[in-house]
């Protein structure tokens, strides 16, 4: 009897776990939803066309069609505006490919168009197919003319768990754009008043300077003692490291290349380690040579060669009024990265940052939050007032910063080793745009659906400038 009954318990509790396991591997996934990124926009009267972007929830496993409505008022398609893809009857398809998890359409002036600033579009998403859900987010309103957004919520696409993105936000436009993060290896700063370089430092990039001018004779060699203090082969980190990364604060005096001199000759070789790209695990990216130097064109020349090689590569690189810096691709050459300087205002990112470890050393950081060098921010902690409180009338009080680091990582808490990353609740920032424009902003998420890459922050507008 006794044997019975324990061969019965016996069963009994292997069947309870093949079914608790069974219940938790069925577990069903939470709806995956298609929504718009953002609910408005405005286009600019110089500006010929604009993308808008579709989300759903997570990456889909089948082609979906999406059907987007729309209303214009004071505006006619095909006379003053068209789409791509093309509308049918009042509705533009879309299709979200399998193994994506966004997808775009793109709203076009009609060459010879007037318009006076009042004409807008309301699109909406009418219908998804199966099993996508439309979500809440489902309307987008354009506007022919620059808006000045007054605030809303917003959810970065940082390319989840291996962050692949970096991700720009333009408040007053309420828009965002992302680019992959190794898509590009150098900045060239283009103002007038200094010649500078910049490494990606959200791959982890450090740079040394040998004293040699001709990259056809250095070779691995030349990497000796430096290979040792790049990020991925630390044990742990050193403050010898610091001099090889630019420093966090975004001051172009003090980045790991020197200043650009007119004097070529002044000019040496730096040996690169271009850091980690995007997975798990990272993948090394390798060693580089490069040297810059200005040209007769009044830009940059970059020169760049793999570390063994005879020969290397010259891409010139100009300066423009446009944007704050231009951008190389060992790969492809001159990049598009960062939109135009009034274009952005806050970027999310991986990030080469400091602590302290018996003095200064360089880190990897995810979810930092990094400024335009137009841009001013406050901190405010809710001690000393409340998020919903602040007004206009506070703004006085506030003590600003244009260093790029000032929201860093002060927005979140955790992440160590032993503890889970979450947003902080006590602070709050305030965002002084290059049109002086002033928001209050505060984060609010740095997951969705439980995955780390998605971060979310609202705003709103407190002075328009």
């Amino acid at each position: 009897m006794t044997q019975r009954l324990t061969k019965f318990f016996m069963l009994a509790l292997t069947a309870m776990f093949v079914l608790a396991a069974c219940r938790k591997e069925d577990a069903p996934l939470p709806d995956n939803l298609v929504t718009f990124q953002s609910n408005a926009q405005g286009i600019s009267e110089s500006a010929s066309s604009i993308t808008v972007k579709l989300l759903l929830s997570r990456a889909t496993d089948r082609d979906i069609a999406v059907s987007v409505n729309y209303v214009a008022t004071g505006a006619t398609y095909g006379t003053d505006f068209t789409t791509s893809p093309a509308a049918v009857s009042g509705a533009v398809p879309v299709t979200i490919l399998s193994g994506a998890s966004e997808a775009t359409f793109t709203i076009t002036k009609t060459a010879g168009a007037v318009f006076d600033g009042t004409e807008k579009v309301v699109f909406t998403i009418a219908s998804s197919a199966s099993p996508v859900l439309i979500g809440t987010e489902k309307e987008f309103t354009l506007s022919f003319s620059e808006i000045i957004s007054t605030g809303t919520t917003t959810v970065g696409n940082g390319g989840g768990a291996t962050y692949g993105n970096k991700v720009f936000f333009d408040l007053s436009a309420n828009s965002q754009e992302d680019v992959l993060r190794t898509k590009w290896d150098l900045g060239l700063y283009t103002g007038s008043d200094d010649w500078r370089v910049i490494l990606n430092s959200s791959t982890a990039m450090m740079a040394k300077q040998i004293d040699k001018n001709d990259l056809t004779t250095v070779t691995a060699a030349d990497t000796i003692g430096f290979s040792t203090d790049v990020f991925f082969n630390q044990a742990a980190p050193t403050t010898a490291s610091l001099a090889y990364i630019d420093y966090p604060s975004g001051d172009l005096t003090k980045t790991a290349i020197a200043a650009v001199s007119a004097t070529a000759s002044d000019n040496k070789v730096y040996i690169v380690n271009r850091g980690t790209g995007v997975g798990s695990p990272a993948p090394a990216r390798g060693w580089k040579k490069i040297r810059v130097i200005r040209n007769a064109s009044g830009g940059y020349t970059v020169q760049h060669a793999d570390i063994a090689s005879a020969t290397f590569t010259s891409v010139d690189i100009p300066k423009t009024d446009t944007h704050f810096f231009n951008y190389i691709s060992f790969e492809t050459g001159a990049v598009d990265i960062e939109p135009a300087k009034t274009k952005w205002d806050i970027a999310w990112t991986y990030f080469s940052n400091v602590t302290n470890f018996g003095g200064e050393v360089p880190y990897t950081f995810q979810d930092f939050i990094l400024q335009n060098r137009n841009v001013q921010v406050a901190k405010v902690l809710t001690t000393t007032k409340a998020y919903a409180d602040f007004t206009e009338a506070d703004i006085t009080a506030q003590t600003f910063s244009g260093a790029q680091n000032t929201i860093g990582s002060s927005w979140r808490a955790g992440g160590g080793p032993t503890t889970a990353p979450s947003v902080l609740s006590t602070i709050y920032y305030i965002v002084k745009d290059g049109n002086n424009n002033v928001y209050k902003l505060r984060f609010t998420a740095l997951t969705q659906n439980g995955e780390r890459g998605y971060p979310a922050f609202e705003y709103a507008l407190v002075k328009r400038g």
